[in-house]
């Protein structure tokens, strides 16, 4: 005991030293057995770096080209080299270019489109068709396929798991007379996305969901698309009392679709809910945006259990940072479960929570912002209690949050801890800075944002922060409405694409050291990716 008590008065520094020559499993056990362990693991820079690369599963098991840390020196030169893509100063190659036609694209509304795993694919609802397009050399990846025949309300895609997920429309009206009996809401369709076959991993093709009502009357449910994060699909739904024109509440329908069942349970009141403000964050856990802009974490209970409202994180007061003066817009890119489904797929891959951020997008008539969030705050560390927290502004903002003035106009991409931000050449908003209008006849420049603390760190004790090829920036003070400083420490680095590219009808999707930019055009959609031209700097980082 005299030995332990002995080890734990050493310098942290010396502790991190020794620490740091353990493999990560021991590194992880090490860390639970006491508050100085902890503490000292998760503070350290160093350390993370070696668990994250652990956690991608990229630490090689051989000793002869390993350094001291652990790690093969070919994973690490490779990391390095692939951060160093996105340097404060960079061109871009083209990798992939093609048009897809479709029948019914318009202006100025753009199509629903997303690019995952390499994979480009739109919804158009009114042809009731979905495209799927591979940003490659594999042309069999490339879809186009009819979804009208199922009167398909709503439709997800998730390529990493080749899974297609089909919502049929609810009723119109449901008239309930039995309020103990169960009532049909949507019936919910799992299909192989590559061939529309049923997915051979899902114990049912198919499932209904249902609902049990209160009291007699005639009711109508407004659903929300489906959302897949694994084995689980969402779906959140709001179920209106026709007759006293009111919302009885919002509801939410948990489907695990490979083991073929589905729970339906009791959300919120109704005036919590908007129903693009749902996000989740794992298979356990989700979050969805108050009316006041407060973060409701929630967790589900067990398999079966109901989801429990964990903790709520307050906003600063900022008028327009609310739902009710603003529409809000989610972006994100939740952890992919599992591996790829099909060959040929681009390696896609977003790691822990710690090197993941949510983006709320706030647009309203007073002036528009967006909130960069840290999804560290959302690990399982936070959930020390079973009792609801609700945590200030002061508490947590200045550490795990950024808030820049935006203009809706200037699109958003997130993945993993960076986001592509479609911005004027060398223009980083100051805080308070009202933004203008991209014009539609000029050139946009994407800045590629990353928010990983871990890089950052690593970044400033390698380089000089006053070199002009590296752009580490910090977020300024900004007044709230009650006249009170708003500020942030978190720093990020910001990077600029010296490549311009036209703004008219144009959508920016950021994977890895991958750009997607597409523009609409009648009826046709044109794909172009592209990525950093490879520097003298990242060529050097193999040596």
């Amino acid at each position: 005991m005299t030995m332990a008590v002995g080890f734990l008065s050493l310098p942290t520094e010396l502790i991190c030293h020794i620490l740091i020559l353990l493999n990560p499993r021991d590194i992880s056990r090490c860390a639970l057995t006491c508050n100085i362990f902890w503490l000292v693991v998760r503070n350290s820079v160093y350390i993370q770096y070696k668990l994250e690369i652990y956690a991608q599963g990229l630490i090689s098991t051989g000793s002869a080209t390993m350094n001291s840390t652990g790690i093969s020196r070919k994973t690490l030169c490779s990391l390095k080299k692939l951060a160093s893509l996105w340097r404060s100063d960079f061109h871009a190659t083209t990798t992939f270019e093609t048009v897809v036609t479709t029948a019914t694209t318009w202006q100025p509304m753009l199509p629903i489109q997303d690019v995952k795993c390499g994979l480009w694919w739109s919804h158009s609802p009114k042809e009731d068709k979905l495209y799927i397009q591979g940003c490659g050399t594999n042309l069999m990846l490339s879809r186009t396929w009819s979804i009208g025949y199922v009167e398909g309300f709503f439709t997800t895609f998730d390529p990493l798991q080749d899974l297609m997920v089909v919502c049929s429309k609810p009723d119109d009206r449901v008239t309930v007379t039995d309020a103990e009996q169960n009532h049909h809401v949507c019936r919910v369709q799992f299909r192989l996305a590559s061939s529309q076959r049923p997915h051979p991993s899902a114990v049912c093709t198919s499932l209904e969901c249902k609902h049990t009502f209160d009291a007699p009357g005639h009711y109508r449910a407004a659903l929300s698309p489906p959302v897949i994060c694994g084995d689980r699909v969402f779906i959140v739904y709001e179920m209106e009392d026709m007759d006293n024109w009111l919302v009885s509440g919002t509801f939410i329908q948990v489907i695990n679709w490979r083991k073929g069942y589905v729970n339906r349970h009791f959300l919120c009141q109704p005036d919590i809910y908007d129903q693009h403000c749902f996000y989740p964050v794992d298979e356990q856990k989700f979050v969805i945006i108050g009316p006041e802009g407060s973060i409701y974490l929630y967790t589900l209970q067990g398999l079966d259990g109901p989801p429990q409202c964990r903790i709520i994180y307050h906003p600063p007061t900022i008028p327009h940072l609310s739902l009710s003066e603003s529409n809000i817009v989610v972006r994100g890119h939740p952890s992919l479960l599992g591996k790829a489904a099909r060959p040929g797929l681009m390696p896609s891959y977003v790691p822990s929570l710690e090197s993941q951020i949510m983006v709320l997008e706030f647009l309203s008539e007073a002036g528009d912002a967006i909130l960069v969030i840290d999804m560290a705050i959302f690990s399982d560390m936070a959930l020390h209690s079973d009792m609801l927290v609700e945590i200030p502004w002061s508490d947590w903002g200045p550490q795990y949050a950024c808030y820049f003035p935006h203009h809706e106009s200037y699109d958003i991409s997130v993945f993993g801890s960076k986001m592509a931000y479609a911005l004027p050449q060398d223009h980083i908003p100051d805080p308070g800075q009202r933004l203008e209008e991209l014009s539609n006849e000029g050139y946009f420049y994407v800045h590629i944002w990353d928010f990983n603390k871990r890089v950052i760190a690593l970044s400033e004790s390698v380089n000089d922060p006053d070199s002009p090829d590296l752009h580490i920036c910090k977020p300024g003070q900004i007044i709230d409405s009650s006249g009170k400083d708003i500020f942030s420490n978190r720093a990020y680095i910001a990077t600029v694409c010296r490549t311009s590219f036209p703004t008219a009808g144009f959508n920016i999707f950021l994977e890895q050291d991958r750009l997607t930019v597409t523009w609409v055009l009648h009826d046709e959609i044109s794909i172009r990716v592209v990525s950093p031209i490879q520097t003298e700097a990242g060529l050097d980082l193999t040596e």
